[in-house]
Order: C-alpha cells, then structure tokens, then sequence
C-alpha cells in the first residue's frame, strides 16, 4: 500500500492538493456568499481553453492558463460592475466560447487523447517546475485571503455598506476576481476543467448544512477538502479513474451526508 509513496508523481499530487485543497474552498465559500458561483465554472472552462492552446502551441500550459484566467476574471468583473452586459450574460458568453474555442484547438493539434485528463485531471500532467509556479500562486492567495479577510466578508454582506464605510469595493472586487482565478488556475491540472468548481464549491456548501457560524463553516469546509483530496489520490491511483472524479465522489458522499444530518436535526432536535 505504502509503495504509492515512492512515484514522484504521487508525491508532487499530495504537495499539491496540499496547497490548494485548503485554498479552494475558501474561495467558494465567499463565492457563495456573493451568490456567484458560477464564476468558477465560467473560469474553469476558460482553462479549458488555455490547456488547449497551449497544446496547440505546445508552450507552457500552466503560465498561459493564469494569464488567460486573469484576464478574463477582470473582463467579467469590469462589466459587471460598468453594467455593460449582465452577470449571467457575461459568464455564460465566456464559458461557452472558451468551450467552442477549446475543441477547436484540441482538433487541430491532432491530440484529442488528452481531452480526458484536461477535462478530468491526471496525477502525472503536473510537472516539477508547475508545482513552485503553484506554490508561489497559493502564497498569493493566502496573503491575498489573510490580509482582505474581513472586508471580503463586508463586501459579501451588504456591497453598499462596505463601500460606505470606506472600504474600496471595486478595487477589491477586482483583486477578489484575480486571486480566485489564480486558485483556480493552480488547480485545473490536477482537478480537470470540468471538476474544479466541485473543490471550491461543494466542501462549503457541505459546510453549510451543519454550521451555525461562519469560523466553522471554514474549519470544516477546509476538513471536507483535505480529507476528499488525500482519499481521491488513494482512489484515483489504484482504481484508474481521474483524481477530479475521485475527489468530487468524496464530496458528493460528504454532501449527502451533511444534507442528512440537517433533516435528522431539523425533525427531532429542536
């Protein structure tokens, strides 16, 4: 059992699901908290595209996939915020080009083999020079999420109250955006485009079903994360299936769970 522990690529999955399985959720909690998360699709699908390029034109697939990620972050938060186009209008219109697009550049680079392990993740696409550019990316975050911690909170509980009380709402909207679509970036190769939102979205959601304050709810969002991270590498190696699959059917058990224990506790404990 403890053999798995000898594959490099084993070693470099744990480093880094151990640097952005406690940063993801963290992420959608307040994704949540904004009503927004469809944000994460939307980016997710964004690097979709930017592995497809990068296969295409066979450069560097993590560095594209930040800067195309941060670029489109901020368009979609520059016309939220000028009310140029709606919200939904915005993400959808993104999500779905960075899709067409991605297909389009897969077909032509005559790779359509690593369609699976974009969508899905793979323990062996994650290099070593991808592992210190995630490093420096989720010490970005933390610093970001550390340092802005009580204003993201402001900002998600009344948008007008926090501006009134002088904090920079768009400034921090806008760094909110770029700091969640650096997480996000980080974690494609190892989640997949398709599941990455299922790491920021669901612990918190999980969280939420048994949590009466929002300390633990982070505790445990950050728990369910960790504790799905670890077991989907176990899972992932020894049954073939993808480690975004794997970790997301974790999630879902600790969802259905938690969504159990609030009905148990809503019936019979007052």
């Amino acid at each position: 059992m403890f053999d798995i522990f000898e594959l490099n690529i084993i070693k470099r999955a744990f480093v880094v699901l151990t640097l952005i399985a406690p940063l993801a959720p963290l992420f959608g909690l307040f994704l949540l908290l904004r009503r927004y998360a469809f944000f994460a699709d939307t980016l997710a699908h964004v690097g979709f595209l930017a592995l497809a390029l990068s296969i295409f034109f066979q450069i560097n697939s993590l560095f594209l996939l930040i800067l195309l990620s941060i670029f489109v972050s901020v368009s979609v938060e520059k016309l939220r915020s000028q009310g140029r186009l709606p919200a939904e209008g915005s993400l959808s219109f993104f999500l779905y080009a960075g899709v067409a697009l991605s297909v389009v550049f897969i077909t032509f680079s005559g790779n359509t083999g690593s369609i699976i392990n974009i969508l899905f993740g793979s323990l062996s696409t994650v290099t070593k020079g991808d592992v210190y550019l995630i490093l420096a990316g989720a010490l970005i975050c933390f610093y970001f999420l550390a340092k802005f911690y009580k204003n993201l909170i402001n900002l998600c509980i009344d948008e007008e109250i926090a501006h009134a009380s002088g904090i920079n709402t768009e400034q921090l909207k806008i760094l909110f955006a770029i700091t969640v679509a650096l997480s996000i970036s980080i974690s494609i190769k190892t989640m997949g485009a398709l599941l990455i939102g299922s790491l920021m979205i669901i612990p918190p959601l999980s969280a939420m079903q048994i949590c009466r304050s929002l300390k633990s709810t982070l505790i445990m969002s950050i728990a369910f994360s960790m504790i799905s991270a670890y077991g989907g590498i176990f899972l992932s190696f020894y049954s073939g299936i993808p480690p975004g699959a794997s970790i997301s059917t974790i999630l879902i058990g600790f969802f259905i769970i938690s969504y159990l224990i609030r009905i148990f506790r809503a019936k019979f404990i007052f």
